[in-house]
């Protein structure tokens, strides 16, 4: 395995870097010089892997722990939160306040994270020359780095966070410049953001001139690119996987659903259904039908979506289990196996499947793989829900247990990837799950395409917010929620209406929401 080596250093000290695993060469600022150095490197080199490492600050790397991580499936691993990157940069919390990947896990666990620090990171050769090196355009290496990490992530790359890659446990101090994070803005947000981030961020003149400042950035156009989601040859290795199918009144659903997970190239190991409808509408499942499926049948009298899945966890017995509910289609007979090979791609924890909702038009998917970050029809290790817990009964009769869930698996370190060629239909249906409990109303799908329904903010959206974001963060997605409700698909006509009903329906929107923030209040100060 050869590891060039891209370092900094402090003058007068270069003669006591020895590497013998490939080249090496220095690295010095200012920005311009240390990525026209990067450029000559990657149009030279014949490595498999390039080691961006500060000798001042960090001394020697350990040369055992880099070649042990290099012969793992992951293109970047990097130690950017304790280089000081936590949190950085702050204008995220403008545009993207509540994504997943804006929330650091502990700094001491590693985890997928854009926050890369050039100062310490390993990174696969083949994947940087795809996607390019660092920006010119930043001032400062801090930023230049989180760009990169950023652009890596969306462009499908596997990067994660990897405290041990430094023995010292300090954590670096850093300040970024303020003009870096407009230029970051610029680089990789559509302009109504940065229009939006000009007025919510504090002093929108200083920020309209930094903006302005910055008007020569060209937005680049990061999409999945490095790892296509292909089916290898042969078979699957078997692997114990628990089917979860929790049911409420759609028994049409569920038929389809056996027949075809009955005939899937990688058999589940078991199928679990918990059956919540009412006793009188109650019909019984004929297993005989499906020979090739071992089904576990768990009536409940209660009803809840946590109630039923928490009861299916607790059941299964496979090293995995998959989230499928009761209302998917389409399921093709390698759908597990596909799952199962890129699972086994990535040696990652979970992996994400591509649901198509019926009656929705889409765009052709694209068809590469990149770290997930939502949790659909999904399989996981049972390990990893044994770490984070199952699902929080506050959202048993409402909306996003799938997204508390999600944030969990991701602060405990899970790797999550998302395939594409594993495609499952899932059906809008009028009745049972959620709908028989009134939590899905008005959708956002709804939302977006009528002049007079609005999805005003369940108390458990709220609850997922205050529970693992920061106040500011919390606010900025309150504007957020608020300003997309007065958008609408269709021409001016429609847009104007949208208006003048969004704002007769605002004080009744304003007092479900405090009724609503009262309850996930209430409910956060239970649990602590």
């Amino acid at each position: 395995m050869k590891i060039d080596l891209a370092y900094f250093f402090e003058m007068g000290k270069t003669e006591q870097v020895d590497w013998s695993m490939g080249e090496k060469r220095a690295l010095a600022l200012p920005i311009k010089h240390l990525v026209f150095t990067i450029d000559c490197l990657l149009q030279q080199t014949d490595a498999e892997w390039i080691l961006f490492w500060n000798y001042s600050l960090f001394g020697e790397p350990d040369i055992g722990l880099i070649r042990e991580l290099t012969r793992k499936p992951v293109d970047v691993w990097h130690a950017g939160l304790k280089c000081g990157l936590a949190s950085q940069p702050s204008i995220m919390d403008f545009v993207e306040p509540t994504w997943m990947y804006n929330k650091d896990a502990s700094p001491d666990i590693e985890h997928s994270s854009f926050r890369l620090s050039i100062n310490a990171c390993l990174i696969r050769t083949s994947v940087l020359k795809k996607i390019g090196s660092l920006s010119a355009s930043y001032s400062s290496p801090e930023m230049a780095g989180i760009a990169l990490g950023y652009k890596l992530l969306k462009c499908g790359a596997i990067l994660r966070y990897y405290p041990r890659l430094l023995k010292d446990s300090n954590f670096l101090q850093v300040q970024i410049p303020e003009r870096d994070e407009w230029v970051f803005l610029r680089q990789f947000t559509p302009k109504k953001w940065q229009l939006w981030a000009i007025v919510n961020r504090k002093g929108i003149l200083k920020n309209y001139m930094q903006w302005r400042a910055t008007r020569s950035i060209s937005k680049d156009d990061c999409k999945p690119s490095i790892h296509l989601s292909e089916k290898t040859e042969g078979h699957a290795e078997y692997e114990k996987v628990s089917v979860l199918v929790p049911t409420l009144d759609r028994y049409n659903y569920l038929i389809n659903e056996l027949e075809q997970l009955s005939v899937q190239t990688v058999l589940p190991y078991e199928v679990l259904i918990t059956d919540q409808t009412d006793n009188e509408k109650r019909i019984k499942i004929d297993t005989n039908k499906y020979p090739n499926l071992s089904i576990k049948y768990f009536p409940q009298q209660e009803k809840g979506q946590c109630i039923a899945w928490n009861k299916l966890l607790e059941e299964a017995t496979g090293k995995y289990v998959l989230f499928l509910g009761d209302d998917a289609d389409g399921i093709k007979p390698d759908f597990i196996e596909r799952l199962l090979q890129t699972r086994k791609k990535f040696d990652c924890d979970m992996v994400a499947s591509h649901v198509i909702e019926l009656g929705i038009s889409y765009n052709v998917p694209n068809p590469y793989h990149y770290i997930a970050d939502t949790f659909p029809i999904t399989l996981i290790k049972k390990d990893v829900l044994l770490k984070t817990g199952f699902m929080d009964m506050f959202f048993n009769k409402n909306i996003r247990a799938d997204h508390d869930l999600a944030m969990r698996c991701h602060l405990v370190g899970t790797l999550m990837v998302y395939d594409p060629s594993a495609v499952v239909y899932h059906h809008r249906a009028p009745s049972g799950g959620l709908r028989a409990h009134k939590a899905r109303v008005v959708t956002n799908f709804m939302s977006k395409n009528s002049i007079s329904k609005f999805a005003t903010l369940t108390s458990s959206e709220i609850f997922l917010v205050k529970k693992y974001f920061t106040p500011k963060q919390y606010k900025n997605y309150l504007k957020i929620s608020y300003f997309n409700q007065l958008l609408t698909r269709g021409n001016i006509i429609r847009k104007l209406l949208r208006i003048i009903f969004f704002t007769i329906n605002l004080p009744k929107m304003v007092n479900v929401y405090n009724k609503n923030k009262q309850l996930a209040l209430k409910a956060i100060q239970q649990k602590l």
